[in-house]
């Protein structure tokens, strides 16, 4: 890596690492959480250069997250000893506020229901990743970087009327394929579970 790439891939460490570690958490809980941003982050190097639009650099970005998440989901569900951690490790020391100090702690989790939740996520993630190019932009820029509807607007480039709009349709379609294809649930400690129909 050319010493010029090199301080790309620092400041875009910089910039998302912190978004990319969230995401994970709030998916996966604490202890995969590390793993997959330093995968997500060794692709990202990996593939700088093949970035041919410095402008989609945070779709680019959260595409491989998604892909990295819903992998480490998918290995998750197949190897059931990796399915109910005996203890999560909490945020560091005067992390409070950090938003992985928010992340549900998943370890009382029994094994099938942490399969469940594994499978929702993957289904989820799929869908997501399904969604039309301009209601996806929108929506993990919202979602996943959690930025209000005008910063978005200014990032994208378009109106507010325009992200408002296609904010709604991607949850609403997001919303549609989950209850037509997914039965969902609060369970007893109030986490949201889900299973395919047809079980």
């Amino acid at each position: 890596m050319s010493e010029e790439a090199s301080a790309d891939f620092s400041r875009i460490y910089e910039a998302y690492h912190g978004k990319v570690l969230a995401y994970a958490a709030k998916l996966l809980g604490w202890p995969e959480a590390d793993d997959v941003a330093q995968d997500v982050f060794i692709k990202v190097g990996r593939s700088l250069g093949s970035l041919e639009d410095p402008s989609k650099l945070t779709s680019w970005i959260y595409a491989i997250t998604l892909n990295t998440v819903r992998d480490a989901v998918r290995r998750r569900s197949s190897h059931p000893d990796r399915l109910a951690p005996a203890s999560l490790p909490g945020p560091a020391e005067g992390a409070e506020d950090s938003p992985l100090a928010r992340v549900p702690d998943t370890a009382s989790r029994t094994p099938e229901e942490a399969a469940m939740r594994n499978e929702m996520i993957a289904c989820y993630l799929d869908y997501v990743r399904q969604l039309p190019r301009s209601y996806y932009e929108v929506y993990v820029l919202s979602d996943f970087e959690d930025l209000p509807n005008d910063k978005i607007a200014r990032r994208l480039a378009v109106s507010l009327g325009t992200v408002k709009i296609r904010l709604h349709r991607a949850r609403a379609k997001l919303h549609e394929q989950l209850r037509r294809d997914c039965r969902c649930y609060v369970n007893a400690r109030g986490e949201l579970m889900g299973e395919p129909r047809g079980r």
